[in-house]
Parts: C-alpha cells; structure tokens; sequence
C-alpha cells in the first residue's frame, strides 16, 4: 500500500529524498502499522513522534490505510 507523510520538527533528517513542501509517498506492506512505518522511516520509538491522520492521533499498533495521509510530530519536552 501507498501513504503520503509530511514530517515536522527534525525527523526528515533520516529521508534524505524528503521535500517538506511535498511530503513523502512510502510504499509499505498492506498489514503495516504505525509502528512498522515508523521503522520504515528510521524514527526510533525512543525520539517519541505523534502519528495523525484525520485529526486522530494513532497508537503504534493501529493498522494503516491505503491512500492515507499521515503526519509525523516529532514531541517536544521542556518545561
């Protein structure tokens, strides 16, 4: 399957193809998750990024939809 991924913060510092005016179309498989597009693009669990798609923010076990456009927050801590 097809997704479309716009990044924010510093996590296109791993896609190095990434436009951010563009976002990025993946190809990956048909059962993948949150979790598996996240490895895809090389963003590890421990740099903490928000996947939303149509508003709802995604749990890393949640399953992915064709076609779907996702973005990835990067967190952000400080106080």
């Amino acid at each position: 399957m097809k997704v479309k991924v716009k990044l924010y913060g510093t996590l296109s510092s791993n896609v190095p193809e990434y436009k951010p005016s563009q976002g990025i179309e993946v190809e990956i498989p048909d059962d993948a998750t949150v979790k598996d597009l996240l490895a895809y693009l090389e963003i590890s669990e421990t740099r903490g990024a928000a996947v939303i798609a149509n508003g709802r923010v995604l749990n890393a076990n949640d399953e992915l939809q064709n076609g779907s456009s996702l973005d990835v927050f990067q967190s952000i801590h400080g106080g």
